[in-house]
């Protein structure tokens, strides 16, 4: 399997820039509060912008139908994760309303949390640290010995760096890898941390398709 990567919470068009030049698979526009928080009019902008065989992935966290399905339909959006609290019934109502593929993510205390996600009404699945009152964005790597086999291709977040890429491709072998603040420096998105994370996936790309 090649895995592919994510890189999340884009917020300016340097960061555009950047991914546009390394070419990763995904880009991150995060619409809940937070400190890579961005609204409707930035992320057009900014996807007008983007290169468009990068997908663009917008994340919402606990918001209402109405708000997911505007920006979605907008076509700022390619695919939404969902990274709060949605359960089978929102998420059910929300392919009602859009046929953009669905990330769920899930915040992982136990195996258990994880085959629970797995039986859910979305494309993908996002596996991610808990941390209390906290959804996502913190860095925090989990126990990936947790992961048990599933039926659905997942991205696995939280904490991936080039520290340990090697060991969450070939022991897990996720669909995806999502990174956001590994490839930072002082809060903003770092041009040689995003191109030697992508040179790396890519290189185990090389050796999967060997």
């Amino acid at each position: 399997m090649k895995t592919k990567i994510k890189i999340c919470g884009l917020r300016t068009q340097e960061d555009i820039r950047i991914v546009n030049r390394e070419k990763p698979d995904y880009a991150g526009f995060v619409f809940a509060p937070g400190k890579r928080q961005i609204d409707i009019s930035q992320a057009k902008i900014l996807k007008s912008f983007l290169e468009p065989e990068i997908t663009a992935v917008g994340v919402f966290v606990n918001a209402p139908f109405e708000e997911v399905c505007a920006i979605a339909d907008k076509n700022i959006l390619d695919w939404i994760q969902l990274h709060g609290d949605e359960d089978e019934t929102y998420i059910r109502h929300l392919r009602e309303l859009t046929d953009k593929p669905v990330i769920k993510a899930i915040r992982v205390r136990n195996t258990k949390d994880i085959r629970k996600g797995d039986h859910l009404p979305c494309d993908y699945l996002l596996l991610d640290a808990y941390q209390k009152e906290q959804y996502g964005g913190s860095g925090h790597t989990f126990d990936w010995s947790m992961i048990p086999k599933m039926t659905k291709p997942f991205f696995l977040a939280g904490g991936i760096s080039e520290r340990n890429l090697e060991e969450a491709i070939q022991t897990y072998q996720p669909f995806a890898l999502d990174v956001s603040s590994s490839v930072e420096t002082a809060g903003k998105k770092d041009a040689d941390k995003v191109k030697r994370i992508i040179e790396l996936v890519r290189n185990r790309k090389e050796e999967e398709h060997e």
